[in-house]
């Protein structure tokens, strides 16, 4: 045995092998980033050939109906990184399918989402690792120094003060899309509309356990923001939804019933004070008090309706835990040769 022989069987031995190193995807939409993508591309590749040695790692870039030639850049950008994946869906579906699209098509053993437009650093992907690797199932980014105008700033806290007191998640931002995440936490859950900004509430819902870490946060350096006062007003909306998931997604009928049952109470307080006067003093209450009946009845009947409401959200419900559908249409996938 030589000398070069002894020296290098041990480092060989310690050496864990490449397949049974964990799998990080990365998940990236895109929308208009042709002037991002090749630098995102460069420091996610420096970033995560730093970590070699204990992760297996694939980029995955879905194209959400781009105009710029950014679904032509990224596609070049194959050649030069074999673990890249560039996803391409039919249309414009919105950052949401675009997210679930990269997560159906991941299949890491860690899936990491962050935006395209390099406000979120790929030098960052390393400390959510390390939270994972802690055990937590879900880590969020928090952007506790933004620096994006007030108009963004604001409105966010509010609604981030909002979502915690309706959802009782402890974090500071569920809005920012560069969150890391145990793959059978990704599985649990199928995002719809604008909601990926409540993953974090979904993950809860499911039992995850949730952390986060400050992240750095810039304006984009390159095009306009996709995001606008539009957006901010659309996440208040939705906290309606929110609060009625968070309490009441498997079983719809207990916020009808309750509803019901309020409106059948008032309607029937209503009802029994007008027969009372009718039975007792004789006043002709349908004439003399016509709005009071109106309003009985009206009342009564609502109430019947929001429960016969209940009833079919409650089939609804039931429905969608036993539907598998996908809010995207693929036009193509393409992986490096």
């Amino acid at each position: 045995m030589t000398i070069s022989d002894t020296m290098v069987a041990p480092d060989k031995a310690a050496m864990p092998c490449q397949n049974e190193l964990p799998l990080v995807s990365v998940v990236c939409p895109v929308y208009n980033e042709a002037d991002s993508l090749p630098e995102l591309v460069r420091r996610l590749t420096a970033t995560c050939d730093g970590l070699a040695d204990r992760f297996r790692w694939e980029f995955i870039l879905v194209d959400d109906g781009s105009r710029d030639g950014s679904q032509a850049i990224a596609t070049g950008l194959l050649a030069q990184e074999p673990r890249l994946v560039v996803i391409e869906l039919r249309g414009n579906f919105g950052q949401t399918a675009a997210l679930q699209a990269g997560f159906d098509h991941a299949v890491g053993d860690i899936v990491v989402s962050m935006d395209a437009d390099l406000q979120h650093f790929p030098e960052e992907i390393p400390a959510f690792l390390t939270e994972i690797e802690a055990g937590a199932d879900v880590v969020c980014g928090w952007r506790h120094q933004r620096q994006e105008g007030i108009i963004r700033r604001w409105p966010s806290r509010v609604a981030n003060f909002l979502i915690r007191r309706i959802s009782g998640l402890d974090i500071h931002d569920i809005g920012t899309t560069f969150r890391a995440y145990r793959r059978e936490v990704v599985q649990d859950f199928l995002l719809l509309g604008e909601n990926h900004r409540f993953v974090p509430v979904f993950a809860k819902a499911h039992g995850a356990r949730i952390t986060e870490i400050p992240i750095k946060n810039i304006e984009r350096p390159h095009g306009q923001s996709n995001y606008g006062i539009s957006r901010t007003l659309n996440v208040f909306i939705d906290l309606f939804f929110l609060y009625f998931f968070t309490h009441y997604i498997d079983r719809p009928i207990r916020i009808f019933g309750k509803i019901s049952l309020v409106a059948a109470g008032l309607g029937g307080v209503i009802g029994l004070v007008l027969m009372f006067v009718w039975l007792v003093h004789g006043v002709p209450v349908v004439r003399d008090h016509s709005g009071w009946f109106i309003l009985a009845v009206m009342l009564l009947l609502a109430a019947l309706q929001v429960l016969l409401t209940g009833i079919v959200s409650e089939m609804l419900a039931r429905m969608y835990y036993t539907k598998d559908r996908r809010p995207y249409a693929l036009r193509a996938v393409r992986r490096a040769c």
